[in-house]
């Protein structure tokens, strides 16, 4: 009776010497997530653990190769016995891909009538992080996750991908267009939107020759096109970003939507901002994180054309950022709500927003601020 009594003693410290262990991995686990993927939306880090195995066993996948070599090197340290089948992302055969589309929707899972997250651009290079199906899950160059249906996009090895963008490309600078088979314009090869880009192939004195990523051809009128080169050789000019922004007034707003078809209001403010060279994050709660800050008492004097605003409310004492629009100076400020349009912060004015001014919280200043989410092209 003693034995067995000490057989249950021992079982019972067992199983508690367990339950603190799994404890400390599950606990590891969520303060990596808290370090390294804060933002779903632009990390992954689905890491889990079967403890029904001995040892146990590391699970999921991630796309954040230092985060899971701490989590390896702490379990080391503990002296607990695992085996890793942890999935390093990207794990595709290609592990990069150009759009080739004029818009590419993009969605929060791999199924069209899953929620539009987000959308880019013909052109646009994204890197794979795996497939499913016929979808990808792909990262876009604002750091972006989401996937991606198989009609939208060349998959390709490294040495395609880089001779592709080797040459320059040329960047169409109108809400909408088409490209051509012919200089002639008889065939329609695609249709266009502010920002598309296509590799450059042959330039002529009023047309100029592209290639599709698909391998496909195309002419394009020269003063409907920008260079890549020269975008990014660009100093900026308060003048051309207003002069984008304005060129866009009327497009539908769409949620998700950051093309010259639809755009929502981050979406729209991310758009402004790439045609004059600067790479903003997707969203109005990410964006709202970058440049520098210089308002948050309605002070209009201290803005200057082309600052971001930002709006939101409270929740459970926790600031939600859920719209952003460009100052254009004088009391305007420009939006996508309902459609992109030019809006008032006066109350006597008869483009009022009361709607957003209720909510009004800070603007920041993108240009010249260098925080670590702003890139230039």
């Amino acid at each position: 009776m003693r034995n067995l009594y000490l057989l249950i003693l021992f079982i019972f410290l067992l199983s508690c010497t367990n339950s603190k262990t799994y404890e400390s991995i599950r606990l590891k686990i969520d303060l990596l997530n808290d370090k390294h993927a804060p933002d779903a939306r632009v990390a992954v880090w689905n890491i889990d653990f079967n403890d029904k195995k001995i040892p146990i066993e590391l699970v999921g996948e991630t796309n954040l190769n230092d985060a899971k070599n701490e989590l390896i090197e702490y379990l080391k340290s503990e002296d607990i016995s695992f085996e890793d089948n942890i999935i390093l992302l990207p794990n595709h055969d290609f592990k990069y891909g150009i759009i080739n589309n004029s818009v590419a929707n993009l969605r929060k899972n791999p199924s069209h009538s899953s929620e539009l997250v987000s959308q880019t651009i013909l052109g646009t290079g994204v890197s794979i992080l795996k497939k499913k199906g016929e979808w990808y899950l792909i990262q876009t160059p604002d750091k972006y996750i989401s996937w991606i249906d198989h009609g939208g996009i060349v998959a390709m090895s490294k040495e395609k991908y880089d001779n592709y963008f080797a040459s320059d490309v040329g960047v169409f600078t109108r809400p909408y267009g088409f490209s051509y088979e012919t200089k002639k314009k008889n065939k329609v090869v695609s249709d266009l939107v502010l920002g598309s880009a296509l590799k450059i192939v042959e330039i002529r004195s009023k047309h100029t020759k592209y290639e599709y990523p698909d391998g496909r051809t195309a002419w394009i009128e020269n003063r409907l096109m920008n260079s890549i080169s020269s975008i990014r050789g660009m100093n900026y000019s308060i003048q051309n970003l207003l002069e984008n922004a304005h060129s866009l007034i009327g497009v539908p707003y769409l949620w998700g939507g950051t093309s010259s078809k639809g755009f929502d209001c981050s979406g729209y403010t991310k758009s402004v901002y790439l045609m004059n060279g600067y790479i903003l994050p997707r969203d109005a709660s990410q964006q709202v994180k970058e440049g520098i800050l210089v308002d948050n008492s309605r002070n209009w004097n201290l803005l200057e054309a082309g600052d971001l605003m930002f709006f939101g409310y409270y929740k459970d004492d926790k600031l939600r950022i859920d719209h952003v629009s460009i100052w254009l100076g004088d009391g305007y400020f420009i939006q996508s709500s309902k459609n992109v349009r030019i809006s008032s912060v006066y109350s006597d004015n008869s483009n009022f927003d009361d709607y957003h001014m209720a909510k009004y919280i800070e603007s920041r200043r993108i240009i010249g601020s260098n925080t670590e989410g702003i890139k230039k092209l």
